[in-house]
């Protein structure tokens, strides 16, 4: 069976997720895809880490008439998603050096069970 996890377009798409936690127990090719994948997901969760931390750099700048909760909320969920949208883009190639040091490591025979 194989599990199609390269359509995750969200941030929070749940299902998409949970297909591939689920594909990442198959097959050798699903696990490889699944890996790919993940490693998309861990650069966008980094460049939203690197977002975030512009935003607080950036907070002493703030006007305190354009501040409120609901704007720092959605301003988080803004920041999530262009991480996730630059991810999938393979922008800063976070994605591509995690790749490449799985490949590396399972050619020189490191795989671990």
């Amino acid at each position: 069976m194989t599990t199609n996890t390269s359509s995750i377009n969200s941030t929070y798409d749940f299902a998409s997720m949970a297909a591939l936690k689920k594909g990442a127990t198959g097959s050798l090719s699903e696990r490889r895809s699944a890996g790919k994948e993940v490693a998309k997901e861990f650069e966008a969760e980094f460049i939203r880490l690197v977002t975030s931390a512009m935003q607080k750099a950036s907070e002493p700048l703030k006007s305190d008439l354009l501040s409120s909760n609901s704007l720092d909320f959605y301003q988080e969920m803004f920041y999530s998603e262009l991480g996730h949208f630059l991810a999938q883009k393979g922008t800063l190639g976070v994605a591509d050096f995690i790749n490449e040091a799985i490949e590396f490591r399972d050619q020189t025979g490191g795989q671990e069970t």
